[in-house]
């Protein structure tokens, strides 16, 4: 009976420093994890602005593409207007030294 109450007196407080022992790293482990939660919500929000930063250079791109474009319809009116001045000079110029 004493050696089994010696042997009780040795394991009972090994079991307790062993669920000690393992609240602590559950304790660390949570931890850990709501640490790694963290990290992922903050990846997650600069993800998302990231997004929208792409999202609103698309647009300015597609403007500005927009942009060029009607400026090149622009140019190209008033190079065939300036052509057809030319084109009407030259006519007026030959003709006025043809005489």
């Amino acid at each position: 009976m004493k050696s089994l109450t010696k042997l009780g007196a040795i394991i009972l407080p090994l079991a307790l420093l062993t669920a000690c022992a393992n609240t602590a790293e559950m304790d660390a482990l949570k931890s850990s994890i709501e640490s790694a939660q963290s990290t992922a919500d903050s990846a997650l929000v600069a993800a998302r602005n990231a997004q929208s930063t792409a999202d609103t250079a698309t647009r300015t791109a597609n403007d500005a593409e927009l942009a060029a474009a009607n400026a090149q319809s622009s140019a190209d009116a008033a190079q065939r207007a300036v052509d057809a001045q030319n084109a009407k000079l030259d006519r007026m110029f030959e003709k006025a030294m043809s005489k």
